[in-house]
């Protein structure tokens, strides 16, 4: 019995051997593709890793699905079945009818899926619920269908190639035409004709830009298993064997290095994470980024105190999609917003305030980090951007320099842990809920109760709210523009409830004690403007030009008219906070503390900031702007420019490039100095 068991098992080693040997070097051609930056760079440790990342991964999954392939490719034994398709004069017309059938039935279970998720999209608003019951039934009637019809439809099919074959062998004298191996190369080159002609038509115009270089070292290593794969079943057994251990110690080696860098280097694995897309997905499955990340020490971000400064509460609101020309800061008929016209009336407001982009992903990360958008490393995740964890955020700068950190949030998508955008470090303290109202709420309770404790650390708070962004989910979209303005109005009325609510929990303090409060938007919202109804279309002012409010201790009643950023945010807060702003590369952004606080005048014809939008799932990318006083220069993909006069011409109506060359070439050799700038490394 136990000879019986050690012979099993033998057996079933040499089945496997092929597959290791194939799962290696598929493993090793995919790892050096993904690693070829860090060898050209010297860092061999680095790219060790990088392809013990992809071992530890890829080599187990390999090894089963070339286990698995060789068991079916037995099953369906491809030689005799082909004897039972194939003629005695070598045509296969039932295989090419079968090949045609099958094709067609794979076309319309997509086609029914596509269109049965749309119409469940339409009639459920996606609920999953829904969605999980209805959507199976539907791909399961369509299969059903097929089923009954793929027999019949298969035999017509190959009746008709039949005949065709027939004729071609009466013309050609006997020779076959639906040859096996013709057969196969046609269906190869139909697959990918009509797979590119799919992708490019009918899928990529949908999701927007995507980048295809994450597929490149999947691309080569699966190239590789597969064709080591079928080299391994042909080799000698004693040089399949030899090969295989070369393999398996090279792969040794590799996943040693990983986790020597898991365990013992975590900064080389986060720059793996950041940089190496395959390698980063085999991280992401095998541990948690998070726990690598929270395993840096806090000192590392620790900021300097400066002495005998206060340390005040911070309070940062941002709300969502606020152009600043509807708020009434910067137009008293604006919407009703009593609340932000009263923390303007007694601090700060900032007139010429941008955002670093168009669209809440790059935002808010680029504002939170201090750094310009282009320069935030990241990847794409649903509708959120999954920030690099080398970036340090604010609220972990607070943290490391004792502060209480808190973060009331909608919604799920940015800040919730399915997704792991990075954004929530450094808040201690996270609720995330939908509705703004109950986020509010939560907020003042949660910072009653926690007067109540007589804390001994400051706080920084930060909510967001989004009510704005979803202004004609409540209202509809409105009959004229007119309507629409009044309704995206309401959206910033409701928010300005919120923020009252959540600065209701202060009114008890002494006016010495308050904190101080920050209001923003992460971007604005078109209304028409340019023929764009909504954001993330444009850089004109109506989707970048947004309210920054500041008021509490220390902060005067004034308004400033010096152009400002919204990646000053992060240097401006620290330096509010009583710290030093911290120098080098994690931030881009200055210090407009000064500003604020009235110690520097500010000057209508200085200050600079600059937006970019950059390419993603649904962004088109390729546009730049760089604003410097008065003056606004907008770069379009291809090459073209516009020159705008932002105080004469704020509907931005006249294009004057080429009356103004001294500006234009200014403002040019600027937008160049952040084009070179975003080709650098955020973390050298």
């Amino acid at each position: 019995m136990a000879g019986k068991l050690s012979q099993g098992i033998g057996a079933a080693g040499r089945w496997l051997v092929p597959s290791v040997f194939a799962a290696g070097c598929g493993t090793w051609i995919g790892g050096a593709v993904e690693a070829r930056a860090a060898v050209i760079a010297g860092h061999e440790l680095e790219a060790a890793a990088t392809v013990g990342f992809l071992a530890l991964l890829g080599i187990p999954l390999l090894v089963v699905t070339g286990a698995l392939l060789r068991g079916l490719w037995a099953a369906w034994a491809p030689r005799e079945l082909a004897r039972r398709i194939v003629d005695e004069r070598g045509a296969a017309p039932k295989l090419a009818a079968w090949l045609f059938v099958l094709a067609c039935d794979a076309i319309a279970i997509a086609w029914a899926t596509f269109q049965g998720v749309w119409a469940l999209a339409n009639h459920t608003a996606f609920k999953a619920i829904s969605v999980g019951f209805i959507e199976p039934v539907i791909i399961l009637g369509a299969a059903l269908l097929l089923v009954v019809v793929s027999v019949p439809a298969t035999r017509a099919v190959a009746y008709l190639l039949g005949r065709v074959e027939a004729r071609w062998q009466r013309v050609h004298g006997d020779r076959p035409l639906l040859t096996p191996w013709r057969i196969l190369w046609v269906t190869i080159a139909i697959l990918v004709t009509v797979g590119e002609a799919v992708w490019r038509f009918g899928i990529k115009p949908k999701i927007g830009p995507f980048d295809t270089a994450v597929f490149d070292a999947p691309l080569f290593g699966l190239t590789a298993w597969g064709v080591a794969l079928a080299v391994a079943v042909r080799l000698p057994r004693r040089a399949l064997g030899l090969a295989t251990a070369i393999a398996a110690g090279a792969g040794v080696v590799a996943i040693t290095a990983a986790l020597y860098a898991w365990k013992l280097e975590p900064g080389m694995t986060l720059e793996i994470w950041g940089d190496r897309p395959a390698a980063g997905f085999a991280i992401d499955m095998l541990f948690d980024l998070d726990d690598i990340r929270a395993g840096m020490s806090l000192a590392e971000f620790q900021p300097v105190a400066k002495p005998d400064s206060p340390h005040p509460d911070i309070i940062l609101v941002t709300i969502d999609t606020v152009r600043a020309d509807h708020t009434p800061p910067y137009d008293p008929s604006g919407a009703e917003m009593p609340v932000l016209r009263q923390l303007a009336h007694v601090g700060v407001v900032f007139d010429w305030a941008f955002s670093p982009s168009n669209v809440t992903r790059r935002s808010i990360p680029s504002m939170v980090i201090g750094m310009a958008p282009d320069r935030v490393r990241g990847r794409v995740v649903g509708w959120a951007l999954r920030v690099d964890p080398r970036h340090v955020l604010v609220a972990e700068r607070l943290a490391a320099g004792g502060y209480d950190t808190a973060g009331f949030m909608c919604c799920e998508g940015f800040w919730g842990k399915e997704f792991h955008t990075g954004l929530q470090r450094g808040l201690e303290h996270l609720e995330i809920v939908p509705n703004g109202p109950e986020l509010a709420k939560r907020a003042r309770e949660w910072l009653e109760e926690r007067d109540r404790t007589h804390p001994q650390k400051p706080l920084f708070l930060w909510m967001h709210i989004l009510e704005p962004h979803n202004w004609t989910v409540a209202s509809g979209e409105g009959r004229n523009d007119s309507e629409r303005r009044r309704f995206y109005d309401r959206s910033l009325s409701q928010s300005d409830a919120m923020l009252g609510e959540v600065l209701n929990a202060f009114s008890h303090r002494d006016p010495g004690k308050a904190p101080i409060v920050i209001v923003t938007a992460d971007h604005g919202e078109a209304l028409g403007e340019h023929g764009h109804p909504y954001h993330s279309t444009d850089l004109y002012d109506s989707q970048t030009h947004v309210p920054l409010v500041i008021a509490g201790p220390g902060i005067p009643q004034h308004r400033v008219d010096e152009t400002v950023s919204l990646i000053d945010l992060v240097p401006t807060i620290l330096e509010l906070a009583g710290f030093e702003v911290p120098t080098g590369q994690g931030l881009d952004g200055i210090s407009i503390a000064d500003l604020a606080t009235g110690k520097r005048v500010g000057d209508p014809e200085a200050g600079t900031a600059y937006a970019a939008m950059i390419q993603d799932r649904s962004n088109p990318g390729g546009i730049r702007m760089i604003v410097r006083g008065r003056w606004k220069l907008i770069e379009n993909e291809g090459g073209s420019y516009e020159l705008y006069d932002t105080r004469d011409d704020p509907d931005e109506l006249h294009n004057v490039w080429l009356q103004n060359g001294k500006t234009a070439f200014e403002l040019k050799h600027l937008l160049d100095d952040r084009r070179r700038a975003a080709e650098t490394s955020p973390f050298e």
